[in-house]
């Protein structure tokens, strides 16, 4: 990473001297536990918004370190999973964990593929391994269901109460995949599956492609955003902005339609912290 100091100010966690082993904000030995991992986790994910605004406006999107980091760092924008968990990634690694990119088949929403597949891979995840040798799913970028925690992969097939829910992570019914779960309703969900093995750049690359390009791919064809924001998640789907508090049947939600592209521009500035040079076609989705 460029600027390790500058992501770390970005997300919030510039000034926290507990992030390292000796307490000394002059050294660059980090720690390197499941508290500083989920730390990190948690700054990124209230700090810096998911969104697709690049590609609603028809540009491709850079997965290179370098570019991911100008892009959400030093330019104060967001991004999708791709470039969110890259982002992720490298920090991480700079901080010393060992980090392992996950290609996955999204589930959540999908009808059944008992058969073969029918979703390609289209997210992207990180297992992340803690000096103590423990291993978790780190995922910064699956906007409006994922955990901004990280899962423990150790400990099978266990139930596990995190901020955003219960989770959980078994055996996929294909084979030598793992599937992650939520429990909404009383009811275990899919989110999506992944082989444990490290995803290829060219494979991640190729996916980001697709991604952003594809006619049919989910991110061509609608706007959207979220951020995590106190207790409350924020999001907009082409012209509603949604503001979700709490989860399950407790949950309370509030609705707007957004009305023109002021209203937009001024919630992705204000409410989303995302700063847009260029603004030509936001607002395609709009009614």
């Amino acid at each position: 990473m460029k600027n390790l100091n500058n992501y770390l100010s970005r997300i919030g966690l510039s000034s926290s001297q507990d992030l390292y082993i000796d307490g000394d904000g002059n050294t660059v030995q980090y720690k390197r536990d499941r508290a500083t991992l989920a730390r990190v986790m948690e700054g990124q994910s209230r700090s810096i918004a998911f969104e697709n605004f690049d590609v609603v406006m028809k540009k491709t999107i850079s997965m290179t370190a370098p570019d991911v980091e100008q892009k959400l760092v030093d330019d104060l924008r967001g991004g999708y999973c791709w470039e969110l968990n890259t982002l992720l990634k490298i920090a991480l690694e700079d901080m010393g964990y060992d980090v392992t990119p996950l290609l996955c088949r999204v589930r959540w929403g999908k009808p059944d593929d008992t058969d073969e597949a029918n979703t390609a891979y289209t997210h992207f995840a990180l297992k992340v391994k803690t000096s103590d040798g423990s291993q978790y799913l780190a995922d910064v970028g699956f906007a409006g269901t994922n955990s901004m925690e990280p899962v423990d992969l150790d400990i099978g097939q266990e139930p596990q109460k995190l901020p955003e829910g219960h989770f959980r992570v078994i055996p996929s019914k294909h084979k030598d995949f793992h599937v992650l779960e939520l429990l909404v309703k009383d009811e275990w969900r899919p989110l999506y599956e992944w082989r444990d093995e490290k995803a290829p750049l060219v494979d991640q690359i190729c996916s980001n492609w697709f991604s952003c390009t594809f006619p049919t791919a989910r991110f061509t064809n609608q706007l959207f955003t979220c951020r995590i924001i106190g207790n409350e998640r924020h999001h907009i789907l082409n012209d509603s902005y949604v503001i979700r508090k709490g989860h399950g049947v407790e949950k309370e939600v509030t609705t707007e339609t957004i009305a023109d592209k002021a209203r937009l521009l001024e919630l992705i500035d204000g409410v989303f912290g995302v700063k847009l040079v260029e603004t030509d076609g936001i607002d395609r989705y709009l009614n």
